[in-house]
């Protein structure tokens, strides 16, 4: 099952209102991933999932749920598995609000913690394009500031042969036009 673009906002607004409904405050939902990239940074491919940190997640399950059954997506349409992937001893995470009331907060993680991450993972053909577009985007046109970059999020972390040599090929092939931002999604 793959969501689009307007599956991700409709799952989110629909989790919005049963968030309030259910009298839930202080839900917190930052985005990663493919999603966050989707959401607030250009458009691509398709996802499967959207990869966050959510807090409180335990009352959110039976909403996650319910909005799966409901619309026959996957049961972890939305869910935490990557919240490991996210940089906590580097440059912190400066989450980029798409959605804030007093009750929930949505939020993507910005496009340098956002490279850093997909540097990290760098998965051939699964990645490489999100990459490229992200380089153009971070102004990055070389290995070195690449690492440097990855780095800050990870210090003490180099980046594997495998990356750097995904990272060559990128930047031997030329980076492509920076991508335009979609709107910013309504969650009402």
């Amino acid at each position: 099952m793959q969501l689009d673009r307007q599956d991700l906002i409709d799952g989110l607004s629909e989790l919005v209102r049963k968030a309030r409904t259910n009298g839930l405050t202080g839900v917190s939902i930052r985005i990663l991933g493919g999603a966050a990239l989707r959401l607030g940074h250009f458009d691509r491919a398709t996802t499967s999932d959207i990869d966050a940190r959510i807090e409180p997640l335990e009352p959110l399950v039976p909403i996650i749920e319910e909005i799966a059954r409901d619309r026959g997506w996957p049961i972890d349409w939305l869910n935490n598995k990557a919240v490991i992937f996210i940089p906590t001893w580097g440059q912190q995470v400066d989450w980029e609000p798409i959605f804030d009331d007093p009750d929930v907060s949505i939020a993507i993680a910005p496009i340098d913690a956002l490279l850093a991450m997909k540097l990290n993972a760098a998965r051939p053909g699964r990645d490489t394009e999100d990459i490229a577009k992200l380089l153009a985007l971070n102004d990055i046109n070389s290995v070195s500031a690449a690492e440097d970059l990855f780095e800050s999020f990870y210090p003490g972390d180099g980046l594997p042969e495998l990356t750097i040599r995904l990272l060559e090929r990128i930047i031997q092939l030329g980076l492509p036009a920076k991508p335009q931002s979609p709107p910013k999604p309504d969650f009402t």
